[in-house]
């Protein structure tokens, strides 16, 4: 058996290790066979906390719902506002070659249920924006 496998404890080395903690805790001073491990002590304990602190979610939270976005938000709807236009345009432009291609690959029978269709879909979207909003304002 190497000596690295001796787990047998020193008593002077351990009572060398209390005497630095113990310092440690108080702020008084080592005594010379205690410093090395008066260093170690004080160093565990300016170690920062792990983990953010409690209800941390919930503050950032708070702090993102009370923030106006300004700019962002500005922003965001010129840009929606770029492209609503651009699809108005594009529409205004191809939109009846779109058809005629739409109507004779698929029929004029089957057109007509396209756009019913699609009146379908935006009045559900419609519905559902109409609920959120009176959810948000009651």
């Amino acid at each position: 058996m190497s000596s690295a496998d001796d787990f047998r404890i020193d008593p002077d080395e351990w009572q060398a290790q209390e005497r630095g903690l113990r310092a440690a805790l108080s702020g008084q001073r080592a005594g010379p066979d205690a410093t090395d491990y008066l260093r170690i002590a004080q160093a565990i304990a300016s170690a920062p906390q792990s983990g953010p602190p409690m209800r941390f979610a919930r503050d950032v939270a708070v702090h993102i719902a009370r923030h106006d976005a300004g700019i962002e938000r500005w922003v965001s709807r010129a840009l929606l506002a770029v492209l609503a236009v651009a699809v108005l345009a594009l529409v205004s432009l191809f939109g009846p070659a779109w058809w005629r291609a739409i109507e004779h690959a698929a029929g004029s029978a089957a057109t007509g249920w396209l756009l019913a269709g699609a009146a379908c879909v935006a009045l559900s979207w419609l519905a559902a924006r109409w609920r959120a909003s009176g959810r948000k304002h009651p």
